[in-house]
């Protein structure tokens, strides 16, 4: 199981997942895009992910299946896991909690060979509202203290599939320096009675 670490001297936590080792490693190989029917995130490989927790799909068709456009997925390969509590230990001068907590994956388009940037207008809104949809959703639990959105582009950046998808992470803490961006925006608020 995961687990977030505090660094001692800077009071930030980082999280130490060693099962995320274990991911594909699609850009591992000399080809410049897999063999088609292998991505797990393309239109009709549905199965081969974990079911979904959001979708934008046409109406009266099943989870799971194909006719989606948007779809929220658990991390097969999580950095947190969802369930159990947040404790919190020590190890000599050392803090940690277990990894609890959530990480989904976003995938954008059953089109593998389709970038963000190139879809229509309309099909980036409903990426943005399935963004809000798991934010909203996720702000609900009481364990959950800080809501990261983020996307991976490429080997370089530790994305380990190419079809487009953007993560997300909710954790129990709230890094250091967004507290510290958050008081000061506070504070000015405080001051100058505007943003």
């Amino acid at each position: 199981m995961s687990e977030l670490r505090k660094d001692p001297i800077t009071g930030r936590w980082v999280i130490i997942a060693s099962e995320r080792s274990k991911r594909p490693k699609e850009f591992d190989t000399l080809r410049a895009d897999p063999l088609p029917g292998v991505c797990p995130f393309c239109y009709g490989n549905e199965s081969l992910t974990p079911p979904e927790v959001l979708s934008f799909r046409h109406p009266r068709k099943d989870p799971d299946e194909p006719d989606w456009w948007v779809r929220v997925i658990p991390n097969k390969y999580p950095a947190l896991t969802e369930g159990g509590e947040p404790l919190r230990s020590a190890e000599g001068m050392y803090d940690m909690i277990n990894g609890v907590g959530v990480h989904e994956v976003i995938v954008e388009t059953p089109d593998h060979q389709i970038p963000m940037a190139a879809l229509p207008v309309e099909h980036i809104r409903e990426i943005i509202w399935a963004y809000r949809e798991r934010i909203n959703d996720l702000s609900a639990n009481p364990k959950i203290g800080y809501i990261l959105i983020f996307k991976n582009h490429g080997p370089s950046a530790g994305a380990s599939l190419d079809h487009p998808h953007t993560q997300l992470i909710a954790t129990p803490i709230v890094p250091v320096l967004v507290e510290e961006e958050l008081k000061g925006a506070k504070k000015y608020f405080k001051y100058k009675e505007r943003c």
